[in-house]
């Protein structure tokens, strides 16, 4: 499958020198999904569908509603609402109409299984996703096809635990043979150098509250636990895309 390449976010990426610039790149992307969903984009009627039938998770629901877009929200809301009362509200009402708690707890069961299902898939999150495909797919063909990125990649801190997994699974669309194999080398390679990295950082982060360190260096290790924390989750996930 070819994927357009994305080198210009890709190269400003490698060079910010954080600990995984796909999840800085993935932050744009989800800030950039939450002001489209809180635009006037939302007063189309193929936008106003899209949402209707597909929604977000609770993650990407929660930014929305503190995205301080009151009236754009409110307009998705109320025909998000409509959706809800056609699709679960049968439900609803044959939970109501039980008789007894047999029947009721049957409905009940009904009930949240349609509900799992009206709630899966998030919009914001597939737009997510659809970057992330390009990035990894531009990192992995910039590797193979531009020296100067190579080693710039080689010289970075890196991707976090869960980004160089989605990078190593999704390479194979652009790599195949010695040259996947290279690139799944360097990128774990990486990964194992700046991990013992994060950790000796948050070692000295520690050392730093004995009595005797008090006048001792930082070293810039003052954030050292977050990163420990960072380098290992990521910050910023595709959490539930829309499957089609």
């Amino acid at each position: 499958m070819k994927l357009q390449l994305e080198t210009i976010p890709v190269w400003d990426g490698v060079k910010e020198g954080s600990e995984c610039f796909l999840c800085s790149l993935m932050k744009q992307a989800e800030e950039d999904g939450v002001r489209y969903y809180l635009s006037s984009a939302v007063m189309t009627p193929e936008v106003r569908v899209e949402t209707n039938e597909k929604g977000f998770c609770p993650h990407h629901f929660h930014l929305l509603a503190e995205g301080g877009k009151a009236q754009s929200l409110g307009l998705v809301m109320d025909t998000y609402y409509d959706e809800d009362s056609r699709i679960l509200g049968p439900y609803i009402d044959k939970v109501i109409e039980s008789g007894n708690a047999r029947k009721a707890l049957k409905a009940v069961s009904a009930f949240i299984s349609k509900a799992e299902e009206r709630g899966s898939g998030c919009l914001i999150c597939s737009r997510m996703e659809d970057r992330l495909m390009r990035y990894c797919y531009t990192v992995a063909s910039l590797w193979r096809d531009d020296p100067e990125f190579r080693s710039a990649l080689l010289a970075s801190k890196g991707f976090c635990m869960h980004h160089t997994a989605e990078l190593a699974t999704r390479s194979k669309e652009a790599l195949s043979g010695d040259d996947l194999a290279g690139f799944l080398h360097d990128i774990f390679s990486l990964l194992k150098t700046n991990l013992a990295r994060v950790k000796q950082d948050d070692w000295w982060l520690t050392q730093m509250y004995k009595s005797e360190n008090k006048d001792s260096d930082w070293r810039g290790c003052e954030d050292a636990h977050k990163r420990a924390v960072y380098k290992l989750v990521g910050q910023y996930h595709v959490m539930d895309p829309i499957r089609k």
